[in-house]
């Protein structure tokens, strides 16, 4: 990977998802791309803040339109955040699930730094991996949303039943996300209670097909490659 001449080739959209490169390796060739318009990178145990503050200070993310750093124990809320209030009025797609860090503060912080959104995943399954000090504020999340980004299109919350909280008063909240988002044509969360809240809000609307779980469904970025039509196609 080091031995290729990265700076001569015209790759600008990249895919390292699950692959066991060290932080050296990933430094050596990430900065050496000239830039990225779509940078998937989920479970790369070695993406470190200083590889994702380097980037941003070179000026590798100026296109960019998709980025996936899901399960990157490496990276920091901080980090991400300044990638964020950079770039995210450009992102199309988000991919931050997995890094359950990344809780009810942060996304009410960053959200409105998403103004061209289309696809978005966040939240961490499996919470009792990480103890909350308290439940994450759903309806906060979905306020964000269909305040800041009447453009979105997919959105999966992953946070299970047990990490957040929701009442009766929920109701408005999906009202709203629904009605300000009127492009959203999937929206995945766990199965519980509140998945029933939202399928049921959106059938009485007439919107039989957009609520998913996310056992049977999985929310992806692929679509924004430049090639995702070819690829699909083979």
């Amino acid at each position: 990977m080091m031995a290729v001449p990265w700076e001569n080739s015209g790759i600008c959209e990249l895919d390292i998802t699950s692959t066991e490169l060290s932080a050296e390796c990933l430094e050596n060739f990430l900065t050496r791309i000239p830039y990225f318009t779509y940078l998937a990178a989920g479970h790369t145990d070695f993406f470190t803040d200083h590889i994702l503050n380097t980037l941003c200070d070179s000026g590798k993310f100026k296109q960019v339109k998709a980025i996936d750093l899901s399960h990157t124990p490496a990276l920091n809320e901080q980090s991400i955040t300044n990638l964020l209030k950079l770039h995210g009025h450009q992102l199309h797609g988000l991919m931050l699930h997995g890094k359950a860090t990344l809780a009810e503060y942060f996304w009410t912080t960053v959200i409105p730094y998403l103004g061209a959104i289309k696809v978005c995943v966040l939240g961490a399954s499996h919470g009792w991996f990480y103890k909350y000090n308290t439940r994450v504020h759903i309806d906060k999340i979905l306020e964000s949303f269909a305040g800041y980004c009447p453009n979105l299109e997919a959105l999966e919350i992953q946070w299970d039943p047990d990490t957040i909280r929701f009442s009766d008063k929920s109701r408005k909240f999906i009202d709203r996300i629904r009605i300000k988002c009127p492009r959203l044509k999937s929206l995945t969360l766990s199965d519980g209670k509140y998945y029933e809240m939202v399928k049921g809000n959106f059938e009485r609307a007439e919107c039989p097909r957009v609520v998913r779980t996310t056992t049977t469904y999985i929310t992806s970025i692929i679509s924004l490659l430049k090639r995702y039509k070819d690829l699909r196609f083979n």
